[in-house]
C-alpha cells in the first residue's frame, strides 16, 4: 500500500510512496504541502488497490496522467540539460544519439512501450533495444559503438527520471535502458576484438632509425611517445576550448616538468604536473631556443596529424596518432612487467582500460611470468620456500 512520510529541512519534506502500476517499482513523490501529500496518498492508494484487486487501474492512472513519449524526453533534454554544455562537440554526439533513436522508434513511441516493442528484423525477431541495436548493426555501425550510444541516451533519460514533469521531480519513472550484467547493452563476450596495434621491436625501430625521416619530424615523434598524451594535449591552438593549449609557461626546463591538461567532459578538467624525459627537455629547449617557436608546437591538432600522416608515409606503418600514446605504455609494460606502471604512464587510472585498449599483456611478461614460476618451483622441490 501507498506509505507517507516527512524529510525535514528539504524544499519538499512531505513524501509519498507507492508500487508504481507499469515499472511494478516502489516510487517516491515529494511536495511542498501537506494538503497535496494528502491527495497524492489517496490517489495512488486507491490506484494500488484497484491493481491488487485485478480492477480496471489503467482507466484510473491514464484519465490523469498523459503517457510520455521520446519527444517528451528528449525535448527536455535538448531544452534544458544540452542548452547549458559548453562543448559543443558533446552536444552534437547527443543530439546524433537521440537521432538515432528517432530513427528507430518514432517520437511518439510513450517511453514505458519501449522494452515491450516487438519487431520482426532481418536477423530475426527483436525486442525493446534489441531492435535499436538489429538496426545500428545493418547500417554497418560497430557494437562497441551502439554500446556507446546506449550509455549516452541512458544519460538523456536519467535526466528525465530526475527532472521534468509537473513538479519538476521527474517526467518519467524509470530508466528504460537497463545497465549492468543483465542490461541492455551488448555483453563483453558479444563484442568485436579490439586490435590493438603492436609496436614490435621491427615496427619501432622502423619508426626511430629511418634515414629518410627529417629532423623535426623525429623530434615530434619522440615528444609525442616519451610524454603519452593525446594530440590535443600537445597542440599550440585550440579553437573549441582554449585552456587546452600548450605554452611555453607550462614547462618548467629546471625542473624538467610539464603542466599537462587532463580530465574530459563531466569531470573536474586541470592542469597536473607530470616530470619530463630528459630527452624530451632537450628537444623543448631546442624548439624555443634555436627555433624560437612562440609555443612548443604552435599549431592546431590538424597540423599535428598532417605531420603524423606523413611520417607513415615515410616508414610505412600504418598506425595513428593513438597508437603512438599506446607506444610509451607498451614500452612501460614490456619493461616493467606492470599493467599499472603502464597506466600511470599515460596518466589513467583503469589499468583494464589500458590493457584492452593501450597496452595487452606482452609476450616479455608472460615469459617472465614463466621464468618466475619455474624459479619458485625449484626453489620449493629443494626444500628451501
Amino acid at each position: 500500500m501507498a506509505k507517507k512520510s516527512h524529510r525535514a529541512n528539504r524544499p519538499s519534506p512531505h513524501q509519498v510512496s507507492f508500487i508504481h502500476p507499469v515499472s511494478g517499482k516502489r516510487t517516491k513523490k515529494c511536495f511542498k504541502t501537506k494538503a497535496a501529500q494528502e491527495d497524492a496518498f489517496r490517489y495512488y492508494d486507491n490506484l494500488e488497490y484497484l491493481k491488487r484487486t485485478n480492477q480496471d487501474w489503467r482507466r484510473v492512472y491514464y484519465q490523469d496522467q498523459k503517457s510520455v513519449t521520446l519527444k517528451d524526453v528528449f525535448d527536455l533534454f535538448r531544452s534544458v540539460y544540452l542548452v547549458d554544455m559548453d562543448n559543443n562537440d558533446t552536444v552534437r554526439r547527443y543530439k546524433a544519439v537521440l537521432n538515432s533513436i528517432i530513427e528507430v522508434f518514432p517520437e511518439s513511441t510513450p517511453v514505458e512501450m519501449i522494452r515491450g516493442l516487438e519487431r520482426h528484423m532481418s536477423v530475426g525477431l527483436r525486442k525493446g533495444w534489441g531492435i535499436y541495436k538489429a538496426h545500428r548493426e545493418s547500417m554497418g555501425r560497430t557494437r562497441r559503438g551502439i554500446n556507446s550510444y546506449l550509455s549516452d541516451a541512458r544519460v538523456a533519460f536519467e535526466f528525465a527520471r530526475e527532472n521534468g514533469g509537473k513538479d519538476n521531480n521527474g517526467l518519467i519513472t524509470f530508466n528504460p535502458i537497463k545497465k549492468g550484467r543483465m542490461g541492455d547493452k551488448f555483453k563483453n563476450s558479444e563484442l568485436e576484438p579490439l586490435d590493438v596495434f603492436e609496436w614490435t621491436t621491427a615496427n619501432i625501430q622502423r619508426l626511430f632509425n629511418n634515414q629518410a625521416m627529417p629532423e623535426y619530424h623525429r623530434e615530434l615523434v619522440m615528444v609525442y611517445a616519451l610524454i603519452g598524451v593525446r594530440a590535443t594535449e600537445l597542440a599550440g591552438y585550440n579553437h573549441k576550448d582554449r585552456n587546452k593549449e600548450l605554452h611555453w609557461h607550462h614547462i618548467d626546463f629546471t625542473k624538467g616538468e610539464i603542466m599537462l591538461w587532463v580530465g574530459k567532459q563531466g569531470s573536474v578538467a586541470r592542469r597536473k604536473r607530470a616530470p619530463l624525459h630528459p630527452e624530451v627537455v632537450k628537444i623543448f629547449k631546442k624548439w624555443k631556443e634555436v627555433y624560437q617557436l612562440e609555443r612548443p608546437i604552435p599549431h592546431a591538432y590538424r597540423w599535428l596529424w598532417g605531420k603524423m600522416n606523413e611520417v607513415q608515409q615515410i616508414t610505412g606503418l600504418n598506425f595513428t596518432n593513438h597508437d603512438l600514446r599506446r607506444l610509451k605504455a607498451q614500452l612501460t609494460e614490456k619493461k616493467t612487467h606492470d599493467a599499472k606502471a603502464a597506466a600511470y604512464s599515460i596518466g589513467d587510472k583503469s589499468v583494464e582500460m589500458v590493457k584492452g585498449h593501450y597496452a595487452p599483456t606482452s609476450m616479455s611478461t608472460l615469459r617472465h611470468l614463466n621464468d618466475e614460476a619455474f624459479a619458485q618451483l625449484t626453489t620449493e622441490l629443494e626444500g628451501n620456500a
